[in-house]
C-alpha cells in the first residue's frame, strides 16, 4: 500500500468528519461505484424479484434483498478502496476481480455476523486486511475503540434514511396506481385483520426497497471505509509518514549529486565512529528483552488513560489577547448593549413591518363577493328522475305494490327517488348531479334526524347494491325499507 499515492487529504479527524469524508469520497467516485454497482448488484437485486414473482410470495424476496446487504457491501467496497489509492475499476473488471471480494469471511458476514452495527466499519478488516480468527478479532477491538458509538450511530441513520426512501417510493407508486389495482392493505390493517405477509406486501414494495438499498448502501460503505481510514491514519500516523515521504522527496530533488569527495569524508566520519565505539564493558544491557520493557513502561498510570479534550485557540494572526487589568469588561457590557439594541431594533421593524400591511388591508376597498344563484333543485339525479310530478302522491304505497308483485328493484327505485326528492324539497338539502351517493348521505345526516339519517344510510346501501353490484334486494328487505319510508318523511326538528 503506497501511502503517496492516496487520494485524500490525511489528518486527524474526528468521528463525525470522518464519515463527512466518506459522503465526499462517494460524491467524487459515484460514477465507478455506481457503474460496478449496476454491474454486479443490479442482477442480484433483480434475482430476489425473480424469486419473489415465482413463489408468489414478495416477503420473501424483501428478505432476500435485506440479507444480501453484506454482498452489496463488498461490491462498494472493492471499487473505493481501490479509487482512494488511484485505482478506478471498470464494471468489467468488478466482475473479474468477484473472487477478491467474494472469497473474504463471506459465510460469516451473511450469517455469523448479519445483525452487527458496526458492518461498514470492520467490514475493511475481514475484507481488505484478510485477518481470520482470534487476529481479526483483536483488530477489530483495537480499531473500534472510541469510535464504535459512531459507528452505531451511522447504521442507525442510514436504516432511517432507508426506511424513509422505501416509504416514500412506496406512497409514490401508491399514487400512479390506478384506485381499482390497489388490493394490497397497509400494515397496521393487515395486522388488525390478521393478515399473512403475502397480504401486505407486493411486487412494487420489493421494488421500492431495492431502489432505497440502491440509494442508500452505498453512502452506508463509503462512510464506513472513511472512518475505518481515519482510525488507522490515528493510530498508525500514515498523516506523519506522508509527510516525511512528501519531506524526503523535496529534500532529494533539492539536493545536488553527491561528489567523490563527500564520499571520502562520511569514510572517514564512519571510521571515526567506530573507533570510538564502547567497549563490552558498556554493552551488558544488550541481552536485554526490549519488548518486556516496553510493556514495563506502558504499565505507568500515565498511559493508563485516554481522554478527549476540547479547547479554543487563536487563529494565526488574530489580534492578541489583551493583558490582565484592561477594560474587559466594559467591552463585554458595550458588546451586550449593543446586540441588545440590535434585537430591539429589528423587533422595532417586524412590528412596523406588520402595521403597514394591516393598514394596507383595512385602507384598501375590497370587492364583493359575486351574488350566489338561488339553488333551483335538478329534475335527474344519478340518472333517475325525482321531480315531484314523477312520483306517485304516495311513493311507500306504490314501492309496497310492486314489491308484491315481484318487482323488487323497480320498488327499490321508487323508494330511493322519493327519498331524494323529499331531501331536496322538504328538507332543502342542496343536491347536484356531481355529488356522490356519499356526500349525499353526509349532507343528509345534517338536516335530518339521526333515525331518518340512519334510514336513508340503509336505503343508499341496498340501492348500491343492487344498481352497481347487481344484486337484487330480498323482498324482506324492500318490505323493511316501505315500512320505515315514513320515518325520513316525519316533520321532526333538524338536526
Amino acid at each position: 500500500m503506497r501511502l503517496d499515492g492516496i487520494g485524500i487529504v490525511l489528518r486527524a479527524r474526528a468521528p463525525w468528519e470522518a464519515i463527512d469524508l466518506g459522503f465526499a469520497m462517494l460524491r467524487r467516485w459515484w460514477a465507478p461505484v455506481y457503474a460496478g454497482w449496476a454491474a454486479a448488484v443490479v442482477p442480484m437485486l433483480a434475482l430476489c424479484l425473480a424469486v419473489g414473482w415465482l413463489t408468489e410470495r414478495p416477503w420473501l424476496g424483501l428478505l432476500l434483498v435485506w440479507w444480501l446487504k453484506p454482498l452489496y457491501d463488498r461490491v462498494v467496497l472493492h471499487i473505493l478502496s481501490r479509487a482512494v489509492f488511484g485505482e478506478l475499476l471498470t464494471p468489467l473488471q468488478v466482475l473479474k476481480s468477484a473472487p477478491q471480494w467474494l472469497g473474504t469471511r463471506l459465510f460469516s458476514g451473511l450469517v455469523l455476523m448479519r445483525f452487527d452495527t458496526v458492518r461498514s466499519f470492520i467490514l475493511p478488516v475481514w475484507q481488505l486486511e484478510g485477518l481470520r480468527g482470534r487476529a481479526a478479532r483483536q483488530r477489530v477491538t483495537l480499531l473500534s475503540r472510541r469510535v464504535r458509538n459512531y459507528a452505531v450511530a451511522l447504521t442507525l441513520a442510514c436504516v432511517h434514511f432507508e426506511a424513509v426512501f422505501l416509504w416514500s417510493g412506496g406512497a409514490l407508486l401508491g399514487l400512479l396506481r390506478p384506485a381499482a389495482s390497489q388490493q394490497g392493505s397497509s400494515l397496521w390493517e393487515a395486522i388488525g385483520e390478521g393478515s399473512g405477509a403475502e397480504d401486505v406486501f407486493t411486487l412494487l414494495d420489493v421494488l421500492a426497497y431495492a431502489v432505497a438499498v440502491s440509494l442508500v448502501e452505498p453512502f452506508y460503505v463509503a462512510a464506513g471505509l472513511a472512518l475505518y481510514l481515519n482510525r488507522r491514519s490515528l493510530l498508525e500516523g500514515w498523516d506523519i509518514e506522508v509527510a516525511l515521504r512528501r519531506m524526503a522527496e523535496v529534500r532529494a530533488v533539492a539536493s545536488p549529486t553527491p561528489s567523490p569527495l563527500a564520499g571520502i569524508v562520511l569514510a572517514m566520519a564512519l571510521a571515526a565512529t567506530l573507533a570510538a565505539a564502547p567497549g563490552p564493558a558498556a554493552a551488558q544491557g544488550a541481552g536485554k528483552d526490549a519488548r518486556r520493557e516496553i510493556a514495563e513502561v506502558l504499565k505507568a498510570p500515565e498511559f493508563q488513560t485516554e481522554r478527549d479534550t476540547l479547547r479554543w485557540q487563536r487563529k494565526a494572526g488574530a489580534r492578541p489577547a489583551p493583558a490582565d487589568g484592561d477594560w474587559r469588561w466594559l467591552r463585554a457590557v458595550g458588546h451586550a448593549i449593543a446586540r441588545s439594541a440590535e434585537v430591539l431594533f429589528w423587533i422595532a421593524v417586524g412590528a412596523l413591518v406588520v402595521g403597514a400591511l394591516w393598514w394596507l388591508h383595512r385602507a384598501l376597498p375590497r370587492a364583493r363577493p359575486a351574488a350566489r344563484d338561488k339553488y333551483r333543485p335538478p329534475p335527474v339525479l344519478f340518472g333517475l328522475e325525482v321531480s315531484p310530478e314523477t312520483l306517485p302522491d304516495d311513493v311507500a304505497g306504490e314501492a309496497a305494490r310492486l314489491a308484491q308483485e315481484g318487482r323488487l328493484r323497480e320498488a327499490l327505485s321508487l323508494l330511493y327517488r322519493g327519498a331524494l326528492s323529499h331531501l331536496v324539497l322538504s328538507r332543502g338539502v342542496e343536491l347536484h348531479a356531481g355529488h356522490t351517493e356519499e356526500e349525499v348521505l353526509r349532507r343528509a345526516r345534517d338536516r335530518v334526524s339521526s333515525e331518518a339519517g340512519d334510514y336513508f344510510a340503509s336505503l343508499v346501501a341496498a340501492w348500491q347494491a343492487a344498481a352497481y353490484a347487481r344484486r337484487d334486494p330480498s323482498r324482506e328487505r324492500v318490505g323493511q325499507l316501505v315500512s320505515r319510508y315514513a320515518t325520513l318523511a316525519a316533520a321532526d326538528a333538524p338536526r
